[in-house]
């Protein structure tokens, strides 16, 4: 992505940050599927996660939806405060490979809580290579998830 989209997207990220009274830099990169991820280095990253995440999602939208009204053009980004959700997606991640060993091992399916795009798309691409098992979202909208299941199920 261009330098200047970056810088913008920097400022309405930081902007945010400020008009809460919090503090924070962003530090921008391109993430593997040519997203940004937006981390946010705060040591007040506890008002900014909130419970669950909750203030995390709704800071990601209102910035999501800022930048696409100032760049004009869809942009698909990523928040995170002080890598809070690489190390969300990190154990997600590792709790599918042991949902899919228990579905291969017993032969049926395991599923999923509901997530979000951007956690089933870290599921999926995780057990994508795992030889045995086939993985498929179900449901609509804040129901969609993941089912796991043996290949020959």
């Amino acid at each position: 992505m261009e330098q200047e989209k970056i810088a913008k997207i920097k400022e309405i990220t930081e902007g945010f940050i400020s008009a809460m009274g919090l503090d924070g830099l962003a530090v921008i990169s391109e993430d593997a599927s040519g997203g940004l991820l937006v981390g946010i280095e705060s040591r007040e990253a506890g008002y900014l996660i909130g419970r669950n995440g909750d203030n995390l999602k709704a800071l990601q939208q209102l910035v999501r939806q800022a930048a696409v009204k100032k760049i004009a053009e869809p942009v698909r980004l990523m928040l995170d405060v002080n890598n809070y959700q690489q190390e969300a997606l990190a154990a997600l991640r590792e709790g599918a490979r042991n949902l899919a060993r228990q579905a291969m091992e017993q032969q049926s399916p395991r599923f999923l809580p509901p997530m979000n795009a951007y956690e089933r798309r870290a599921v999926h691409t995780a057990l994508a290579d795992m030889p045995g098992i086939k993985t498929e979202s179900e449901g609509e909208g804040e129901n969609r998830r993941i089912v796991i299941r043996p290949s020959n199920v």
